[in-house]
């Protein structure tokens, strides 16, 4: 027993080395946009402290969404955004407007484009690599139809080189 210990120990190490390999290899990233939030229908802005930038493949916005909203992955929901939103508790499916705005104060309209692992709304632009990549972008502009509750608010810059 006593003699297995040391490969166990081994095999562990190396594993945590890898992993902390793999994590720090990683060229995506995510900007926390804000803490918990409630969107209604007047417009929140978010100003990050450093100016966000399309230097990756696919930039998006995330929801993590606070109970009872979740996103509508099993096709709960009623109307015409079932499946594609945010699900209302009751049943109701909606998406909040949610526009990018650069240093010149031109704006980018973001829509729903599915969700992350953790099953959290994603808004980005209809087709990937669209946001120029020549300039910063200032500000995050949301507000919602109905009021939708949020832990939190990110920006992802998702490099494709991460998904091999």
């Amino acid at each position: 027993m006593i003699t297995s210990f040391p490969t166990t120990l081994a095999a562990l190490l190396c594993a945590i080395t890898l992993c902390m390999q793999l994590s720090c290899g990683q060229e995506s990233y995510r900007v926390k946009l804000s803490d918990a939030v409630t969107v209604r229908n007047e417009w929140l802005e978010f100003h990050p402290q450093s100016s966000l930038k399309a230097d990756k493949d696919i930039q998006m916005v995330v929801l993590d969404l606070e109970s009872p909203f979740k996103y509508d992955f099993y096709k709960e929901g009623v109307g015409p955004n079932s499946g594609m939103g945010i699900l209302m508790p009751d049943g109701e499916v909606i998406n909040p407007e949610i526009e990018i705005i650069d240093q010149d104060g031109n704006k980018f309209n973001l829509v729903w484009s599915g969700a992350r692992q953790t099953f959290s709304p994603v808004y980005s632009l209809p087709h990937p690599n669209q946001l120029p990549r020549d300039r910063e972008y200032k500000t995050v502009r949301i507000r919602s139809p109905r009021p939708i509750k949020c832990k939190v608010i990110y920006w992802f810059c998702e490099s494709a080189k991460d998904w091999k």
